[in-house]
């Protein structure tokens, strides 16, 4: 009996199953692919598909006053959705912005959200199309729904995971996590040491240009964006490949920053890279026969090479492999519901 059954009780994996069941069992001709991944695909008439992806920010849950100014409010929103379409492999280049704000709020905030949205928009060739403005009673509402495309035989998705596959991540992990929590326990009043782990948290810049490079080299089996921390996005690709993973944890990348500030308030690095998520870096899969193609064209087009972290092997589940041997990695991270 479901009647007396909160949503609280469903958990936010549950509430997705109870939608995906209402979805078409088998997806329409013009639907390549639905539920289940970091961007829908539809089918177009040309050698491109349509991406589609769309993401909610809401104050309180996502964001403070505290941690995040309207300006870079406007980035994020945006960055958030731009990661998922780099994250197939795509360009952005259509967004649709649908905001509930209070009816007291000052108009200086609305003009300072839109610059940060509009300075990323520029960056990435993102053309703001239309969209929605309602009265909140109370918290700030964000949503962005972002358009892309993507050669239709180059698209990446979550489930082409190998046996045998090197594990690569794009960039160090737990920055954002780390500015997060500089943001909560001291404000915007930031020392400049640190300023780029609260800039990672507050603006952050997705790799948008290496994953279609990935993409369109054909090296990449499958690929995920860090949104919630790599032990639950890499238990995503796993899930939809059935396959499982090991991770080195000697070989996760970490910035000096992050290190020094968690010896410093006596935090585990680990766990900001493990569950901190937002970093909004690319996770992706490649044949280990790959390796030094993989290396040689992340640093061509970002400059720094992509770091291989891990090891896609038939058992299933998310492992930690350290000097004390291998221990079973938990999904963690903020969990909605």
């Amino acid at each position: 009996m479901t009647r007396n059954k909160t949503l609280g009780d469903l958990g936010e994996a549950g509430i997705i199953r109870l939608m995906e069941a209402n979805a078409p069992k088998e997806l329409p001709s013009h639907l390549k692919k639905g539920i289940g991944d970091d961007c829908a695909v539809l089918e177009t008439a040309g050698d491109s598909v349509l991406l589609v992806t769309t993401d909610t920010l809401i104050e309180g849950i996502h964001f403070t006053a505290q941690t995040m100014p309207p300006e870079a409010l406007g980035w994020k929103a945006l960055a958030v959705n731009i990661s998922d379409i780099a994250a197939m492999g795509g360009a952005p280049h259509t967004a649709f912005l649908s905001v509930g704000l209070q009816a007291d709020t000052k108009v200086t905030f609305l003009e300072s959200f839109m610059a940060g949205f509009k300075t990323l928009a520029d960056k990435t060739g993102v053309v703001l199309a239309g969209g929605d403005t309602v009265e909140s009673p109370s918290s700030a509402v964000v949503t962005i729904t972002l358009l892309g495309d993507c050669l239709k035989e180059r698209v990446v998705y979550r489930s082409g995971a190998r046996v045998g596959d090197d594990v690569w991540v794009t960039g160090p992990l737990g920055n954002a996590a780390a500015g997060l929590f500089l943001l909560q326990n001291q404000g915007l009043d930031v020392s400049p040491e640190y300023e780029s782990l609260v800039q990672t948290h507050q603006k952050p810049m997705p790799p948008l240009k290496l994953g279609k490079a990935l993409a369109q080299s054909g090296l990449v089996h499958a690929m995920i964006d860090i949104s919630d921390g790599i032990a639950k996005d890499l238990g995503h690709i796993c899930e939809q490949s059935g396959v499982g993973s090991e991770l080195h944890g000697s070989s996760i990348p970490m910035s000096s920053n992050l290190l020094k500030l968690a010896h410093e308030v006596r935090k585990s690095p680990l766990q900001w890279a493990f569950h901190g998520g937002e970093d909004y870096e690319l996770l992706f899969t490649a044949s280990s026969s790959d390796k030094e193609k993989i290396v040689l064209l992340g640093t061509k087009i970002s400059g720094t090479p992509p770091t291989r972290i891990g090891t896609i092997i038939q058992e299933g589940g998310t492992w930690l492999k350290t000097e004390k041997g291998k221990e079973p990695l938990r999904p963690g991270g903020y969990v909605h519901f």
